[in-house]
């Protein structure tokens, strides 16, 4: 009975403290006075996280003339909605932003539509809106807006897109500067997460090649899927050395490789670790693109007696000096051809050995 007591008096204690834990909202005077306290620390920069701003308190921020230098404006969890992006829209302060960030918040597509055509945001190039209430409407509002032009890093984990919106931000032709499209956690859809992937790839492809590392592209594990973006690369023509070993490519992708006429200046390819068969090895053996080829290497597959006669007996192939073979599924046959081939005796190391 005492131990029922103790708990019937605890409970409403909890309730009532639970209760009291939220804090009211902002007044406009609070709110003027924590601007002020913030920007003295760095006029530049203005973070207010968890706090009850609400839509009354960031009107009265986006009038305040103390906002007029701040480049940095940081509104995480402070609960507002569409209305206070609307006030943040027609301040008459906040010229000067380059980075907005409006996480956790109440934000619908509505609110993305007023951002997207307000002149305030025009020198943006961080937006993040990262759980949030928007939909493929409010990724295609940015996608189109003819303000945001000036955008690097858009981020709209945690949202409700589900692939429209994707595709439209992934091919957006006001966005040119866009190079980081984060999209974690929304309900995307086959089409709109390949659209997704494929830009994701390309920007890497593009950062590799701005820093004259294009030859390590095998190193982030691109796969089928990755190839074939990166044969979309206008700069993969410039590729002597293509290393994609350990990468779970198949046939799909080696059969892309060997039609591309932009690998024609490929002097080395290394493929393996992967998953290739006799019809990869029957596609490079066929391949009028890859003549140039001096080293080729094909270990650690699943190559079989037919895959390594189409090789032994391609004339396209004659350049090779280094063929590699090794631990595949070749059989006398097939190492006999290789050994007696007139197409490769140009070839100075054993095609069976690991060096």
């Amino acid at each position: 009975m005492f131990l029922f007591r103790r708990g019937a008096l605890i409970l409403p204690f909890l309730f009532i403290f639970t209760l009291g834990a939220v804090s009211p909202p902002m007044s406009g005077t609070a709110v003027e006075k924590y601007i002020q306290k913030k920007l003295k620390r760095n006029n530049k920069t203005l973070r207010i996280n968890e706090k009850n701003l609400g839509d009354s308190g960031l009107a009265v921020l986006t009038q305040s003339p103390l906002v007029r230098s701040v480049t940095t404006l940081v509104l995480y969890k402070v609960n507002i909605s569409d209305e206070g992006v609307r006030a943040l829209a027609e301040s008459p302060h906040l010229k000067n932003l380059e980075a907005l960030y409006l996480e956790h918040n109440f934000i619908t597509d509505r609110g993305v539509e007023i951002l997207s055509n307000s002149i305030t945001f025009s020198k943006l190039k961080i937006l993040n809106l990262f759980y949030n209430q928007i939909t493929d409407v409010g990724a295609k509002a940015i996608a189109d807006s003819d303000i945001l032009t000036q955008l690097v890093e858009l981020n709209l984990n945690y949202n409700l897109i589900k692939g429209p919106g994707v595709i439209e931000l992934t091919h957006s032709k006001k966005l040119l500067k866009l190079h980081n499209i984060q999209l974690a956690y929304n309900p995307i859809e086959k089409k709109g997460k390949q659209a997704w992937k494929r830009f994701q790839l390309m920007e890497g492809f593009k950062e590799l090649h701005r820093k004259n590392q294009l030859t390590q592209v095998g190193e982030g594990l691109i796969g089928n899927f990755g190839v074939l973006v990166l044969l979309d690369f206008a700069f993969v023509s410039e590729l002597e050395t293509l290393d994609l070993r350990n990468n779970d490519l198949t046939d799909e992708a080696v059969i892309a490789l060997s039609k591309s006429k932009k690998l024609e200046g490929l002097v080395s390819l290394n493929l393996s670790k992967n998953n290739i068969t006799d019809v990869g090895a029957q596609a490079l053996a066929r391949s009028k693109n890859l003549k140039k080829l001096k080293k080729l290497n094909l270990n650690f597959n699943r190559i079989g007696d037919e895959g390594a006669k189409a090789i032994a007996r391609s004339p396209r192939l004659a350049n090779l000096e280094s063929l590699k073979l090794g631990q595949n599924k070749i059989g006398t046959e097939g190492a006999r051809a290789l050994n007696e081939s007139e197409n490769l005796r140009n070839l100075i190391h054993p095609i069976f050995g690991f060096y």
